[in-house]
């Protein structure tokens, strides 16, 4: 595997191939920046043009625009407190307050670092224990992955920080903003009003983009704010050596958080930056300052993020399941080129594996060059006049919620959503907990009711089963721990 590995390298080497796999990844930058496109429509795109591409080269290109996708949601988090992507939800908890604060350079350079570590690492790691992981994850059945979103449910009591009543409120709102529409196993239809638009579910898109983005429109528009004068003369890009150092476990932590969640179908990147984030927060000796602009948020999130992208390519892989929605497009790209992902593609096509593993190495390289060249061009978005500014950003938001799906009614839910969230910042609701309800009560409920439909209604299995065990000991312990921090800050208090 290795002789082919260093092959491939030499081949992307060449200004024809480097070139393409440039090209895939500037695309998967764009999507990814723009709210309402996404990774996986950059990669539905480009799949029909890899037909007429060598597999190796068809498919590195595709890892490409993957990549960059996941890391383009960045700069519109850091600048516009706009999550380009899900995956970059709690990039905007710490990005954004630095940006106000004149660090909107040292903010990208941090993001854009703490990406390519954690997209190195979990490279690493999908080279060195694809298999070994892959065998692991398949032991999930529907019990596990229902203990296992109750656990990343509890760290509501990490993300609503002094607040445990209003974090649980906004994550029982988010739970319940999921219920609406068709219910994923039965097909009873719930609080849809008799409004068909409805009854397809509210999508993460005007979701995503009502919540953090009208809602800083809103803000910009109707209150006072006071122009931050940004640094453009600091030398390099900002990033201190002693901090950089100073994170390296939170960046180790949190890429293994990003693998984990990767490996498991059906999660994906939005949860896994939101679950480093509080697991960071938990960790730090200064967990006020999250929130506020702190460097440590950063790393947390967005090496996370990146390092789900080899998570979810482990089972892909290996096993011929997706780990996400991207990868399950992916297998599209395997099939067009007659290649069949799993165990025997190690045995038939070894150098198609090699070539995945050497672009997302060179992909991952390439994408730091290429957003640090370009990293003082992006906060001059800052300098622009607002009434310039927000209209261009209106026309954005409608225009990417509307094609995520071509519903003119998801532009309406956004706008609803924007005041929403508006709303619950202004009376101090966090609204973490709110999105990590939305993202994850869809699968909690499914597995949930899988489970119960296999044991005939027996709660036994979740206790008795070692992992389900294990994963609910932690969802009670962090209950617990939330509570005793909250009894113990009052009493302080």
């Amino acid at each position: 595997m290795y002789q082919p590995f260093l092959d491939n390298l030499l081949q992307l080497a060449q200004p024809l191939t480097l070139l393409i796999l440039t090209a895939g990844l500037l695309l998967g930058l764009f999507f990814g920046a723009l709210p309402g496109l996404s990774a996986t429509m950059a990669v539905a795109i480009l799949l029909p043009i890899t037909f007429s591409m060598e597999p190796d080269m068809g498919l590195a290109m595709l890892v490409a625009t993957y990549i960059g996708g996941i890391s383009g949601g960045l700069v519109a988090a850091t600048l516009l407190r706009i999550p380009g992507t899900p995956s970059s939800i709690a990039t905007t908890f710490d990005a954004y307050p630095l940006a106000c604060k004149g660090e909107a350079t040292k903010a990208l350079a941090t993001g854009m670092i703490a990406s390519a570590v954690g997209g190195l690492i979990s490279l690493a790691v999908l080279v060195a224990f694809a298999p070994m992981l892959s065998r692991f994850a398949i032991r999930f059945g529907a019990h596990e992955y229902a203990m296992l979103t109750l656990a990343a449910l509890m760290l509501v009591i990490v993300l609503s920080q002094a607040n445990l009543l209003k974090g649980l409120a906004t994550a029982f709102l988010g739970l319940a903003v999921a219920t609406v529409g068709f219910a994923p196993i039965g097909g009873t239809q719930r609080f849809t009003f008799g409004v068909v638009d409805l009854m397809g579910g509210i999508g993460i898109v005007p979701f995503m983009v009502g919540l953090f983005a009208v809602s800083q429109l809103i803000r910009e528009a109707t209150e006072k704010s006071v122009r931050v004068r940004q640094n453009f003369d600091i030398r390099g890009t900002g990033v201190r050596l002693s901090e950089f150092v100073a994170n390296i476990g939170n960046m180790l932590r949190s890429s293994a958080i990003g693998i984990g969640i990767g490996v498991l179908p059906g999660i994906g990147g939005a949860a896994s930056n939101l679950v480093a984030y509080g697991a960071a927060r938990q960790a730090s000796k200064n967990p006020e300052e999250f929130g506020k602009g702190a460097i440590a948020g950063v790393y947390a999130s967005e090496s996370a993020n990146n390092a789900s992208i080899g998570g979810a390519l482990l089972p892909l892989i290996t096993l011929g399941i997706p780990g996400d929605g991207v990868t399950a497009i992916l297998i599209g790209g395997f099939t067009i080129h007659g290649l069949q992902p799993g165990p025997l593609l190690f045995q038939n096509a070894p150098d198609v594996v090699a070539m995945i593993y050497a672009a997302f190495l060179v992909a991952t390289l390439l994408l730091l060059i290429v957003q640090l060249a370009t990293i003082r061009i992006f906060p001059r978005v800052l300098l622009v006049p607002r009434h310039y500014l927000l209209p261009v950003l209106a026309m954005l938001m409608v225009v990417g919620t509307y094609a995520a799906d071509n519903r003119l009614f998801d532009v309406w839910l956004m706008l609803g959503f924007g005041v929403l969230g508006y709303l619950l910042e202004r009376y101090g609701f966090p609204l973490a907990p709110m999105v990590l309800g939305f993202v994850l009560g869809p699968i909690f409920e499914t597995n949930l009711r899988r489970a119960l439909m296999y044991s005939e209604g027996d709660l036994l299995p979740f206790v008795t089963r070692p992992i389900s065990g294990v994963l609910l000991v932690i969802a009670v312990a962090l209950l617990f721990y939330g509570a005793s921090s909250l009894m113990r800050s009052r009493r302080a208090a």
